[in-house]
């Protein structure tokens, strides 16, 4: 009777025993699987900050040097308007116009951009693309405050004096920020189109904070002073200088493919199953994102030249780059919504087919 009692009484001590090993085990491994996981996450953590401080530093360092080096006479002319200021400016030197040709042509300017703005968060409303909605509209709201506030600059600020006040230094700042600061808007599209469109593994992602984090130093940099010359339209060009590592992200994250051929391009376009979202974007909206987000690099030797050869007013000089502004800004606008129709069409189609 007792032996019987036992036996089972022992195989439960067996089996509890065993039970508790594996336990124990199970949990070792969970926490070893958790130190791992972590000591990965800190390493690439700590690549991407060094990664983006040497992008933040290089790029800075990189505007600043540019336009001195440019050839065909452009760095002669660049050294005689690139005066650093530092938000100090001299009768000899500085230079800001107050015409209608320029307020004006701002206030035009930030309607528009506004206005697309709109229409990229208006374009869709499937989930699929509500990342890149928000971003293109912060792009080109961006874009709309920064002239909006170079408008009322140019307006309400006349003279040296004026122009050395804690006043117009804000207004001026709000006008470069904001162009410094989209950076971080352009990226952050440049990683929504490789999600959406691009190759997997051909451009990296990276995490989410990196180019806000640029964009941040950027725009700190400009309140800082060290985008600022005796002639205050010149910030602007260096703090677009700056966009040249988001610009070729973006481009390449769109470029870097395959492309469908046009007589599958057509039979997507009139109602054929698309495999992707790519299939549904069209030629010309490729070559007009592809044009937009490049096509302000030429105002980089134009200005300087426009400046201290060409005999222009400075109102018609700004009015004529503003011009050129709406025009590669709105070319932006118009294939950031094709883009997001294109994902919305695609996710249509999909779950029409479920």
């Amino acid at each position: 009777m007792c032996q019987s009692v036992s036996v089972p009484t022992t195989e439960k001590r067996h089996e509890t025993s065993r039970l508790s090993r594996v336990w124990r085990m199970m949990h070792a491994r969970r926490r070893s699987s958790f130190r791992a996981g972590t000591a990965v996450s800190l390493s690439s953590f700590a690549t991407s900050l060094l990664v983006v401080a040497f992008a933040c530093v290089a790029s800075l360092r990189f505007s600043s040097w540019l336009p001195f080096v440019m050839p065909l006479g452009v760095a002669s002319a660049s050294s005689r308007t690139y005066v650093p200021a530092w938000y100090v400016y001299d009768v000899d030197n500085t230079r800001f116009d107050n015409t209608a040709w320029t307020y004006g042509t701002d206030y035009a300017l930030t309607m528009i951009m506004l206005c697309i703005s709109a229409s990229c968060m208006t374009s869709g409303d499937d989930r699929s693309s509500l990342k890149l909605r928000i971003y293109s509209s912060a792009l080109l709201a961006c874009y709309g405050a920064s002239t909006l506030a170079g408008g009322y600059a140019h307006q309400h600020y006349s003279g040296v004096d004026a122009l050395n006040t804690v006043a117009f230094r804000s207004c001026w700042t709000a006008t470069v920020g904001n162009v410094a600061f989209a950076s971080a808007f352009m990226g952050l599209i440049g990683r929504e189109v490789q999600v959406a469109f691009g190759v997997p593994g051909t451009m990296p992602l990276g995490p989410w904070w990196f180019w806000p984090v640029y964009g941040a130093y950027m725009a700190v940099a400009c309140g800082l002073g060290y985008m600022s010359y005796k002639r205050p339209a010149c910030d602007i060009f260096i703090a677009g200088i700056t966009q040249f590592p988001t610009t070729a992200y973006c481009i390449l994250a769109l470029g870097l493919r395959k492309w469908p051929s046009s007589s599958s391009e057509s039979s997507s376009s009139c109602g054929g199953d698309p495999a992707s979202p790519i299939d549904l974007v069209r030629l010309p909206y490729r070559m007009m994102y592809y044009i937009g987000f490049v096509g302000n690099s030429p105002l980089l030797p134009m200005y300087p030249l426009l400046v201290q050869y060409s005999g222009m007013s400075l109102g018609a000089i700004n009015a004529l780059l503003h011009a050129w502004l709406m025009t590669m800004w709105g070319m932006q606008g118009i294939s950031l919504i094709h883009l997001i129709k294109a994902i919305g069409s695609y996710e249509s189609k999909v779950s029409k087919k479920c």
